[in-house]
Order: structure tokens, then sequence, then C-alpha cells
């Protein structure tokens, strides 16, 4: 009796901490839903510098941003309502030929914090995943690969991390209510303009 219950309490912390996910609330500390005054305060705070040429009524655009110890090439928050519900992180890995590397460290450091990761790789004849990364490197250029790996917690917000073809590597937060919302009321407007 003494044994089943010291190996039942043994094995509660590692079955609490397989089972744990956290969830996608927001980005940087910041929750989805701040208003545009309090994510200013909290993206100043970090040592970040509103690009106000760039920014709009809609939109904050920042530079030296940090996603620890990434600092982004750019930075946007994107607003419904005076509310954030979007944060899109674009980084440069350097040197073409380290992008898909980038990419996957980004990605692992993401699937620590949320877990494991959706993995998409699309590859366009005569490309396949079993080419080297310099011709995997070429054919995302030409828009022929693709790579994207995507998180979502049980609150429906996401989290998404691409190549572009730049060669570019997006990460975008985003919540999922707002962001509906967010189509909803373009559509609209689109929809009232005819």
């Amino acid at each position: 009796m003494k044994k089943t219950l010291l190996i039942a309490l043994l094995l509660v912390p590692f079955l609490g901490i397989s089972q744990t996910k956290k969830s996608i609330d927001g980005f940087l500390g910041i929750k989805f839903g701040s208003t545009r005054a309090a994510v200013i305060a909290a993206l100043n705070a970090k040592g970040g510098i509103l690009d106000k040429k760039e920014s709009t009524v809609n939109m904050l655009a920042y530079k030296n941003i940090k996603l620890g110890h990434r600092t982004a090439g750019a930075f946007v928050v994107k607003f419904i309502d005076g509310k954030a519900y979007e944060a899109d992180f674009v980084f440069d890995p350097g040197l073409d030929a380290h992008t898909i590397e980038y990419f996957f460290n980004l990605v692992n450091d993401i699937n620590e914090n949320y877990g494991a990761g959706d993995i998409k790789k699309t590859f366009q004849e005569p490309y396949n995943d079993e080419d080297d990364d310099g011709i995997k490197i070429g054919a995302m250029k030409d828009g022929k690969v693709s790579y994207a790996t995507y998180w979502q917690s049980d609150n429906k917000n996401t989290i998404k991390a691409v190549i572009d073809e730049s060669l570019a590597v997006l990460l975008i937060y985003q919540d999922a209510d707002l962001a509906h919302e967010s189509v909803k009321k373009q559509k609209a407007k689109e929809s009232s303009d005819y």
C-alpha cells in the first residue's frame, strides 16, 4: 500500500508537466485586448522605439523589439476597436543559407513554451523534403516550397511561424475572437463601399 502511494506521488509531478501547455493570451507579456496606450507603455518599457511614420490608428509599428535573444527587424501590433488583437514579428535570419535553421530554432523555442506546433511543409514538383537546404531556399524564393508551423491553444488563439518568399521569418500572435471581429468589420466596410 505504501509503495503504491509513493509511486503515485512520484508520478504526479511528471504527469502534470507532460500535460501542461501555456495558453496563448498575448505577446511579450502584453494581453490581447490591451488598449493602445497600455501597449505603447509596455513596449516603451521594453526599449522599443515607436515608428510614428509607419503607425496608423489601427496599427503600431516598432523598432528595437526583442523576443528572447532575437531582435525583430520589424514589429507591428494591430488593433480593432482600440484593442490589440495581433502582433507580427519579422526576423531577418542573415544569410539565406541560415533561413531554415533559423526558422526551426525559433519553432523549437516556441515549442518549449506552448507545446509542439503543427509543422506544415509544402513542395511543388520537382522539389521535395529530401532536397538539400540550398535547393529549398531557391525554391522558397520562387514560391514553390513553404514552411509553416501553427500553435493553437484551447481558447482558439494562435501563433504562426512562416518563411516568406523574401526569406524573412515571420511570427504572428493572434487573438481568434478579435481577429474574427476585424474580418467582419473589414467585410462590412468593403460591402458598404459598393
